[in-house]
């Protein structure tokens, strides 16, 4: 008798999780214009496009000269990552994080609907000021909302906590574009990583993560 669990093959595909692994990072690399990124750019970019199913990405995904050394430093230091979506949070390896870094996502504390309304803001900008007590050397990840992005701007040219690195890549229509350009020209010197235009995301956000929690070479 056939088993009802095991359906009978019916197309030809890769099944082997190594060699489909494999060919897709060699894909991205023969594809991709990765040659304007150093090596440990590059992977953190290769890692950004396999998300993104996009080779396309390349030539959008724009870094500080200092993202990848400033992020790994701070994760290796212990410091935690704030998360501006609950799918960045639940997205990272936590295997991969060399300290065990806490990550943190306010979007869902009880005090984030009143702030939001008090300062007639969205959800997500108000969740980011309830960061500052440790966002100071942090590791900051926003795939999802351009006005966390600038309400954290906005916060650091008041005076409060810098990050130690910024992934800034929300996603959307409003926004989206200028919140990445804004953080691109800080005037604080904090590096970040950003996708131009409107393209973004939280996976795109957990794949640079990912990629900065661990220092290692892809597949070729």
């Amino acid at each position: 008798m056939a088993d009802p669990t095991k359906p009978t093959r019916r197309y030809t595909y890769e099944t082997d999780g190594t060699e489909i692994y494999r060919q897709s990072f060699a894909t991205i690399r023969a594809e991709s214009d990765l040659a304007r990124f150093d090596d440990d750019a590059a992977t953190v970019a290769v890692r950004m496009i396999h998300a993104a199913g996009d080779t396309g990405l390349a030539a959008h995904i724009q870094t500080h000269p200092r993202l990848v050394t400033a992020a790994r430093e701070a994760l290796n230091s212990g410091a935690p990552v704030f998360a501006d979506a609950t799918m960045i949070g639940t997205g990272i390896t936590r295997a991969r994080l060399p300290r065990d870094n806490d990550v943190i996502c306010t979007l869902r504390d009880p005090r984030t609907p009143g702030l939001a309304k008090d300062w007639q803001t969205t959800r997500s900008a108000a969740a980011v000021s309830l960061w500052t007590d440790r966002l100071e050397g942090a590791v900051v990840a926003i795939g999802n909302a351009p006005t966390a992005l600038f309400h954290l701007l906005e916060l650091i040219a008041d005076g409060g906590p810098r990050p130690a690195a910024i992934i800034g890549v929300p996603v959307g229509f409003i926004g989206a574009a200028e919140s990445k350009e804004a953080l691109r020209n800080n005037p604080w010197d904090v590096p970040w990583l950003i996708v131009e235009g409107r393209r973004g995301g939280s996976a795109l956000a957990v794949s640079a993560l990912n990629a900065l929690a661990r220092e290692n070479e892809l597949p070729a």
